[in-house]
């Protein structure tokens, strides 16, 4: 779903104590996982993304797009993202659901062409638009506030500052039929509880891309990163987004997160 969870997920120098116990790491993503039902909790959001795409040469790509995400009982999620700029990609929409327990489904439009491309799980593996993220990437953020123990298992490596903030690095090992990486790291802001970065490793153990959370701003009661990167460390292209007009519990009409007005081509 674009980069909804990317941002609702937003959940580096001195070594602290090493403890090991899945249950410590547990516990701190239980805690996460309560402050985003209760306090921290939304119903829907909508904000304006700036990406900047870096490809190995230095070349650049930029383009804009509105976001619109929905949140649903028993980890239901949906999402919807259009295009706004350039002209080549403008009217481009993308549309994603959310499950519990079972794959995500997706959507690309594609109106030079008039056109619903479903994501299937052979193509999960391919590049959302030409970004560092994958269709499965985007998948990932979705969810992954929601695995439990069995679907990943999780150890508390350490504590140590990610920007300067301390944090708790806590390693996953998903389980998931078809998951592309062994692990994933997780910096978790110890006195925020925000994830401050996201590493994924392949599974011959090498590093693949790391994702980094900054410009944290407080709207309301939830603390929203308003700058994104990922970085392709095998490829040596990045992802920057850069965050804006973000609106929390606006009343989003569940008629928007459908194909029939994915294939309108057009935010309202």
């Amino acid at each position: 779903m674009l980069l909804a969870r990317l941002l609702a997920v937003a959940l580096s120098v001195l070594v602290g104590p090493a403890p090991t116990s899945a249950a410590t790491a547990r516990e701190i993503l239980d805690k996460l996982r309560t402050l985003d039902d209760t306090t921290r909790h939304w119903t829907d959001r909508s904000e304006k993304l700036s990406l900047l795409i870096v490809d190995p040469r230095g070349g650049e790509r930029r383009r804009e797009l509105k976001l619109f995400t929905k949140r649903y009982p028993d980890d239901e999620e949906k999402a919807l993202s259009f295009f706004l700029e350039p002209a080549e990609v403008k009217g481009t929409g993308f549309l994603q659901w959310g499950h519990k327990n079972k794959a995500d489904d997706q959507w690309l439009y594609l109106p030079d062409l008039k056109r619903t491309r479903r994501i299937t799980a052979e193509l999960r593996g391919e590049s959302f638009m030409g970004t560092d993220f994958t269709y499965q990437d985007l998948e990932i953020l979705s969810e992954i506030n929601h695995w439990t123990e069995d679907e990943a298992p999780s150890t508390l490596v350490r504590e140590e500052p990610v920007a300067g903030s301390p944090s708790y690095l806590i390693e996953l090992r998903p389980k998931q039929d078809g998951m592309a990486y062994t692990r994933i790291q997780l910096w978790i802001d110890r006195d925020k509880l925000v994830a401050r970065r996201m590493d994924f490793f392949d599974k011959d153990e090498t590093p693949a891309k790391s994702l980094t959370f900054d410009g944290f701003k407080d709207i309301g009661p939830y603390p929203t990163p308003h700058a994104l990167e990922m970085r392709n460390l095998k490829k040596d292209s990045r992802t920057r987004f850069e965050v804006s007009d973000v609106k929390y519990d606006g009343g989003l009409s569940d008629d928007l997160f459908t194909q029939r007005y994915l294939e309108r081509g057009t935010p309202p």
